[in-house]
C-alpha cells in the first residue's frame, strides 16, 4: 500500500542552500545570552540562519511574515505580531497538513489529544476545515534572550518531526 507524503500547506519560494555551508549552532555562544528587545524579521532571521534553518520574509511591513524550512526538511511560518514599527512584542510559530482523509475524525481527534497531552511544548489541534496544524506563541513583552528564541525554534522543529512521523503517518496508513 502506497501512502500518501504528509504536505506542509506553508509554500516555499526559498534559495537553495545546496551549495551553502550548514552552519553548526553553538549553544554556547557568548551572542547567546544577549537579550532582544523584539522580534524583528532581522534578528529573527540571525536566528534562523545560526541554527541551520531556510527562510523567507514573505509578509508586510504592517504585518512580518517568515516562511522556514528547518534543517529536518520540515516547514513552520513564523507571524510577527504586536508590533511597533519593526519591533513586535509576539510571535506565533505555526504548520499545518493537509486534511486527514483515511481516518474518521474521532480517531484524529483522539490522536491529536494523546499527542498533546505527552508533549505540551507545543498546541496540536484541527481547523475549522479539519486541518491538523501546530502553534507555540512567544512573547517579548520583556525581551527574550537569543539562545531561549533557537531552542524554541528547534525544538519547534522536532515537534512538528515528531507530530508528523508518529500521530499523522500512521492515520493516513
Amino acid at each position: 500500500m502506497k501512502t500518501a507524503p504528509l504536505i506542509l500547506y506553508v509554500a516555499l519560494a526559498l534559495p537553495s542552500a545546496a551549495s551553502a555551508a550548514v552552519p553548526v549552532w553553538n549553544p554556547k555562544a557568548p551572542e547567546n545570552r544577549q537579550v532582544l528587545p523584539a522580534f524583528t524579521v532581522a534578528n529573527v532571521g540571525e536566528i534562523l540562519r545560526a541554527i541551520g534553518a531556510r527562510h523567507q520574509s514573505v509578509g508586510t511591513a504592517a504585518a512580518p511574515r517568515i516562511n522556514v524550512q528547518f534543517q529536518n526538511g520540515r516547514k513552520a511560518t513564523l507571524l510577527l505580531s504586536s508590533c511597533a514599527g519593526a519591533n513586535c512584542k509576539a510571535m506565533s510559530i505555526q504548520s499545518s497538513w493537509t486534511k486527514i482523509s483515511k481516518a474518521p475524525p474521532q480517531q484524529v481527534s483522539a490522536a491529536i489529544e494523546g499527542f498533546n497531552h505527552r508533549y505540551a511544548f507545543a498546541k496540536v489541534y484541527l481547523s475549522p476545515s479539519g486541518n491538523p496544524s501546530m502553534q507555540r506563541y512567544l512573547t517579548a513583552d520583556y525581551g527574550f534572550i537569543r539562545g531561549d528564541l533557537a531552542v524554541n525554534l528547534l525544538v519547534f522543529a522536532s515537534q512538528v518531526d515528531k507530530f508528523a512521523t508518529s500521530v499523522l503517518l500512521p492515520l493516513e496508513k
